[in-house]
Parts: structure tokens; C-alpha cells; sequence
């Protein structure tokens, strides 16, 4: 299961982010983001292309959050306040910000200001990820994010439910030897 927002722009700054339930270390799923820089602006047709930087490393970034982070997360969404972290993988350091913000928007009663989010992720403090949230973008990865948190509780009930039957079942098997 998963999701993709892509925020393409004619500055050629936008991104592309992924996030993903799979499988996961432990037979647990796991929640994953993955983000693209955008490649090129096509200003005849308004399009961008992201997949020409699927080979550069320096242009993607792949994150693993855990259940206690998406819980973060969540609450940050709920109750608009900046939610950050910090993850290292091999050599290399990325920072981890949700931040609210208030967008302008037009209506046909006048402006309107609507709470958005941006997800910022900056690895080794200068290839940095943006990607801008509107409302029902953040509804719409809450629903994602306590989708995944139902998953991974099922799975590891089932685990756990699992492993007493076969010690149950071990001890059942030793007998007397008499």
C-alpha cells in the first residue's frame, strides 16, 4: 500500500515523495519514505520529469520510520505543532522536519486561511527534500500513518500469539521418560 505526491514547479525545485507500508525487519511491516529531486521543467507542456534522477544517490532519499516516529507524526498533524528527528544510515545524516504552516487561499467569500504542513528532509546538512502538504494531502497520510500502526500491532499480536503456541506446544511434546 502506498501513496505518492508529486510537486513538480517551472523553478525546477519540486519533488517527488513515496511513503509505504511493506515488509519490514522481523516479519513486521514497516513504514517507508522515499523522495526524488525533480530532473526538468518542460514549459511548453507544464510537465516535469523526476525519473532521470533515479540513478543519482544524491537525488533520492529512502527513510524507515519507526512506530514511535509515525506516532509523533500523527500527533504533530493533529495538534499543528513542528515535529522533527534525527536518523544516520552508513555515512550519512539526515534531518527530519514536519512543520505547520497557514496557506492563503481564494474563495468565492474572499481569502480563506487553511492549515497546510511541509516535510523537509536534509541529508548531510545540503541535499534537502521538500515537499509542501495541503490539508487533505495530511488527512489522507494520517489515514496511511494509522493504517500502517493497525498492521503492524496485528502483525505482531499474531507473532507473539505464534511463538507461545509453539513453546506450548514444545513443552507438551516433553514427556516423562518413564
Amino acid at each position: 500500500m502506498n501513496l505518492s505526491l508529486y510537486k513538480p514547479n517551472s523553478k525546477n525545485t519540486g519533488c517527488a515523495f513515496n511513503f509505504s507500508v511493506g515488509p519490514g525487519s522481523k516479519g513486521l511491516p514497516a513504514l517507508y519514505v522515499s523522495a526524488i529531486q525533480q530532473f526538468s521543467w518542460d514549459d511548453k507542456t507544464k510537465t516535469a520529469n523526476f525519473s532521470n534522477n533515479r540513478g543519482d544517490t544524491n537525488k533520492n532519499i529512502n527513510i524507515k520510520f519507526n512506530e514511535w516516529e509515525i506516532g509523533g507524526i500523527i500527533s504533530a498533524f493533529n495538534d499543528r505543532y513542528e515535529y522533527s528527528t534525527y536518523h544516520t544510515f552508513e555515512e550519512n545524516s539526515t534531518s527530519i522536519k514536519l512543520t505547520p504552516w497557514d496557506k492563503q487561499v481564494k474563495t468565492k467569500d474572499g481569502p480563506l486561511t487553511v492549515p497546510a504542513f511541509g516535510i523537509v528532509l536534509t541529508r548531510n546538512g545540503n541535499q534537502v527534500f521538500r515537499l509542501p502538504l495541503e490539508p487533505g494531502e495530511v488527512e489522507t497520510l494520517k489515514c496511511l500513518f494509522k493504517r500502517y500502526l493497525n498492521e503492524l500491532f496485528t502483525a505482531s499480536k499474531n507473532k507473539s500469539k505464534k511463538h507461545t503456541e509453539e513453546k506450548t506446544e514444545a513443552r507438551s511434546e516433553d514427556k516423562a521418560p518413564f
